[in-house]
């Protein structure tokens, strides 16, 4: 799985209760979704959460995006039962950390 960073900042914000039935219909329907989190732009210190399909084919990010003025208040946002880890080599280096099932 590989995602483009900057992940679009245009996308329309979700809330957590949005992101959480997101997550839950993942779930419901046996898809496996990470959450990229990483600077919402190049200006300030907003943050973003986007949803990306794993899958053998690559995947592909979902519409929408978690946003928020910290890390710690996107982190509130969290859909539940997800596990946090901190960004991985492979990884760009804009993204902070990822969330996963």
């Amino acid at each position: 799985m590989w995602v483009d960073w900057p992940l679009s900042a245009d996308t329309v914000p979700l809330t957590a209760g949005e992101a959480q039935a997101r997550q839950d219909e993942a779930r419901a329907q046996g898809a496996w979704l990470t959450w990229f989190v990483g600077p919402a732009s190049t200006v300030g210190d907003a943050v973003m959460a986007r949803a990306h399909t794993a899958d053998f084919q690559g995947g592909v990010l979902l519409p929408g995006s978690l946003v928020a003025s910290t890390l710690a208040e996107l982190r509130q946002m969290k859909p539940a039962g997800l596990t946090r880890e901190d960004r991985q080599a492979w990884e760009p280096a804009e993204v902070i950390e990822t969330w996963w099932d």
